[in-house]
């Protein structure tokens, strides 16, 4: 089983991860959608926001743009980061089940 979380702002990726307002947990086993979850992001702080997405315990993350803050507090996780992305959820869901989104930042390797 996989765990894709995409940070969100209504039904599109965030455009910066310390904005978002929720996580969409998506639970893959064998490249289908077996779960779907929506984690409200209530933490006040930027620092506590990443921790409560760290906690969630993703095998990736999609998101938008990405702060220093962020990738530091990331960085001793094992969370393969996708960053700069834009657009609807869904679609780039879609895109990532499609192989179109890649994976090329493990954030531990910055």
């Amino acid at each position: 089983m996989k765990k894709i979380a995409l940070s969100t702002f209504k039904n599109r990726i965030s455009s910066r991860l310390d904005s978002a307002d929720e996580i969409l947990i998506l639970t893959l086993e064998n490249n289908r959608v077996k779960n779907s979850d929506t984690i409200r992001i209530i933490p006040s702080s930027p620092l506590d926001k990443i921790q409560q997405i760290i906690e969630l315990n993703p095998d990736v993350l999609i998101c938008g743009g990405l702060t220093q803050l962020c990738s530091r507090k990331l960085q001793n996780t094992q969370i393969t980061v996708v960053p700069w992305t834009k657009g609807n959820a869904e679609d780039v869901f879609k895109q990532f089940l499609e192989g179109k989104l890649s994976e090329s930042v493990t954030i531990g390797n910055y």
